[in-house]
């Protein structure tokens, strides 16, 4: 026989057999998949047993598990067709050790991603930090990859391997810090009391945005902390001073902005001089 004959003979079977067995595995697992993703998202709708973020976070892991498993079975299908694959799994130690190290670095970014999920480190919607650089909204969160959203628009898809350090800005509670540095030409005593005022408006403006006890009383009211710094910075010389206030998560960031609002709007109104320039 040939190689023109055997090339031929495999192409037979490709044509009579394989196609349409690879046709019917696909479509029984497309379906399955289908079926168990509208289960799932059906489950959740009916269901108000969790957060909305968390069924997102799980619909999210399961979508994932899904596709590399579909992906995983059909690959062992194919080979199964043109190879013994009990001979394989004989040799399954030596083949064990091959595509650990070749897959090594899948392996943790899944790993990574289990353990993340189960130490509840950040959900679908949450606003974070990755590696002190990249910053977004989570959209999806796989087994392997987490994609966030920048707030440029930009999708950003990250292996869990690559992150190494985690800030959660919708986890607990988030403390507005708002520093401001003014000239050594201003007196502190009136800035002192320029900051104690903005303070109590924001107080009254933004009041429903603290964080509150139990008994519906702020646990953190904004407030003036004092001089922080002097020439915080080589660029600017003069007095550093600070206003916090701790809020719900949720409102931090229109919050804070809200809070700098009100800052400069004091200040332009009784001409606060800022720092001058260092150009020694």
């Amino acid at each position: 026989m040939n190689f023109l004959s055997i090339s031929q003979n495999v192409l037979e079977y490709i044509r009579e057999y394989l196609v349409l067995k690879l046709l019917i595995m696909v479509l029984f697992l497309m379906t399955a998949t289908y079926l168990i993703n509208r289960t799932v998202a059906w489950f959740f709708t009916k269901s108000n047993l969790l957060d909305e973020e968390v069924e997102q976070t799980i619909q999210g892991v399961i979508r994932s598990t899904l596709r590399y498993a579909v992906g995983t079975i059909l690959l062992i299908f194919i080979i199964g067709q043109f190879v013994d694959l009990k001979g394989i799994l004989a040799g399954a130690g030596i083949v064990g050790v091959i595509v650990g190290f070749a897959a090594q670095q899948m392996l943790k970014d899944i790993l990574l991603g289990f353990v993340r999920l189960s130490d509840k480190e950040f959900r679908v919607g949450h606003f974070v930090t990755f590696n002190g650089q990249i910053s977004g909204t989570i959209e999806e969160i796989g087994i392997r990859f987490m994609q966030i959203r920048e707030w440029s628009g930009k999708l950003l898809t990250i292996p869990h391997g690559e992150i190494r350090t985690i800030h959660n800005y919708n986890k607990g509670r988030m403390r507005v810090i708002e520093k401001i540095t003014v000239s050594y030409q201003e007196d502190p005593r009136r800035i002192k009391e320029l900051l104690e005022s903005v303070c109590v408006t924001c107080n009254e403006k933004l009041g429903q945005s603290l964080l509150r006890n139990p008994d519906g009383s702020p646990e953190e009211s904004f407030q003036y902390v004092g001089i922080t710094d002097l020439n915080p910075n080589l660029k600017y010389v003069g007095y550093e001073f600070c206003v916090i206030g701790l809020v719900n998560p949720d409102d931090y960031f229109e919050t804070s902005r809200q809070v700098r609002f009100e800052l400069m709007s004091v200040f332009y109104e009784h001409q606060v001089q800022m720092p001058a320039s260092n150009l020694a």
